[in-house]
């Protein structure tokens, strides 16, 4: 009986500290590094068997986009004028990121200019991360390339248009998607969360 009684405590207690996913993907500006301003940012809230959330928006840079992400995005500030700047949609993306785990494809670069964005409107912001290509070489090995559209056509998935972020938010989901049905005990994505803390 109490034996019974402890291994309903410790589930108890994992469901209490597990965390939802926030899969996230970000584009830029491009430019010097550390001075990439966000020009669009799509996350979608999911917690392991359905979305719950989403969000999505073009943002306003406030700086020029050099022109080889534009013709590779087609983000230009034509399109981006009218947007809200960052510090508009700051309230929002650290609302629906709290508590959640950061999912992304080469999660430190969305990671680092997204809390590069924070920081200039003075507002700290820490959150634990996943990267969808550490996971894929974990679990997937020996593929030729693990780019998110190459990973994505080897599992007959198409990418609809790769570089903008709600394509390749909802790319980086189905693979997550994947990589969860093949690591069902989540032993290989519990080993790759990145834990940050404040100071870090």
């Amino acid at each position: 009986m109490v034996q019974i009684w402890l291994e309903l405590v410790v589930k108890f207690l994992e469901k209490e500290m597990y965390k939802d996913f926030a899969i996230l993907d970000v584009e830029t500006t491009g430019g010097k590094f550390n001075e990439e301003k966000i020009t669009e940012i799509a996350i979608i809230v999911y917690d392991g068997d359905k979305i719950i959330d989403k969000f999505e928006t073009l943002i306003n840079p406030g700086k020029d986009i050099q022109p080889f992400v534009q013709k590779l995005t087609g983000i230009n500030m034509n399109l981006v004028k009218n947007s809200p700047k960052f510090k508009d949609v700051s309230e929002k993306i650290f609302k629906i990121t709290k508590d959640k785990i950061i999912v992304a494809h080469n999660v430190d670069f969305d990671y680092r200019v997204i809390k590069n964005e924070f920081q200039s409107i003075n507002i700290k912001y820490y959150r634990d991360s996943l990267c969808t290509v550490d996971l894929s070489k974990l679990i997937f090995p020996n593929l030729k390339s693990y780019k998110l559209t190459n990973l994505l056509s080897h599992f007959g998935i198409e990418n609809e248009n790769p570089h903008r972020a709600n394509s390749d938010t909802l790319g980086a989901l189905k693979l997550f998607q994947i990589i969860i049905s093949n690591d069902l005990e989540m032993k290989a994505i519990k080993s790759k969360i990145k834990t940050c803390k404040e100071g870090e």
